[in-house]
């Protein structure tokens, strides 16, 4: 079997390499975020470098990331730190959310009907899609903005073939569907990984690598209620898969962190208690008893 840094990098990351900034959001988000939002542009330089991305790539993506407000600057002595700024710490909860917090469960809809076509745009980045005259339809989850003439609804009948195809069209779920097996086709080998013994920092690498794939997913997956959901829905075993695969990579790859990541302060926080209600609420998906 090779090395895990080599799994990491020819079969659980792509494209190759990476986008830079959009690696950098996953590792402030994973990593940074519940340990204070605050890492040594060194540290970030080196873990970037396990995916293929250059130092230049890195500080070209970490300026662009503090001209459009997500991150800024610090310096002590000749060493730079990068902090996430208050907006983003914001944006960077409700992503957790997303990815770490409960299943998703049975909600209602929100339907609204709205001419203007600014807000219109604001609606589909927030879950919503048309349905015809200007009405548009989202899952009732949290966040959800409301604009236009909304109202609460309610379905009849969530498991009747006509409600599913509208969705099934509406949703565009046949490509989520491919993205969330892609994901599983992926990412089941890892469950043999964690059945060796492999360093903090291998461990480290493979978590960034589940965080960033299903991050591009969970952020584009609407949240519509299970029971419309196909039986076979692949999403289920997609987030099943994520937790097992989270938990079981934490204790080596959080273990390296309070060893070898840095703040302004020294080491970053090995397990605070942000980081032990992540792991608690991944393990309540699976039913799983979790000691920390």
């Amino acid at each position: 079997m090779p090395a895990c840094a080599d799994l990491n990098t020819e079969n659980y990351l792509k494209p190759f390499p990476p986008k830079a900034a959009r690696l950098i959001v996953t590792i402030y988000g994973d990593i940074v975020e519940p340990r204070g939002g605050v890492l040594w542009m060194g540290d970030l330089i080196n873990l970037c470098a396990g995916f293929g991305v250059n130092e230049s790539l890195v500080r070209t993506a970490v300026s662009r990331l503090v001209s459009t407000g997500q991150l800024k600057g610090e310096r002590e002595g000749r060493r730079s730190y990068y902090a996430l700024t208050a907006q983003a710490r914001d944006e960077y909860h409700l992503a957790a959310e997303l990815f770490f917090g409960p299943a998703d469960g049975e909600c209602g809809w929100i339907v609204t009907h709205c001419s203007d076509e600014s807000r219109q745009s604001g609606l589909i980045s927030h879950g919503f899609v048309p349905v015809g005259g200007d009405f548009y339809i989202a899952a009732e989850r949290p966040g959800r903005p409301v604009y236009g003439a909304a109202f609460r609804s309610t379905a009849l009948q969530p498991e009747a073939k006509e409600m599913r195809a509208l969705l099934t069209s509406a949703f565009d779920l046949g490509t989520l569907s491919r993205a969330y097996s892609g994901f599983v086709s992926q990412f089941r080998p890892m469950t043999h990984v964690l059945k060796e013994n492999f360093d903090g920092h291998s461990a480290l690498l493979l978590r960034l690598a589940l965080v960033h794939a299903y991050r591009e997913i969970r952020l584009n997956d609407p949240r519509l209620p299970p029971s419309v959901l196909p039986r076979d829905w692949p999403g289920f075993d997609a987030h099943r898969l994520f937790a097992e695969l989270y938990i079981g990579l934490s204790t080596p790859a959080d273990d390296y962190i309070g060893r070898h990541l840095f703040n302004r302060n020294g080491p970053l926080p090995q397990k605070p208690d942000d980081v032990k209600a992540r792991l608690i609420s991944l393990a309540a998906r699976i039913d799983r008893p979790l000691s920390l």
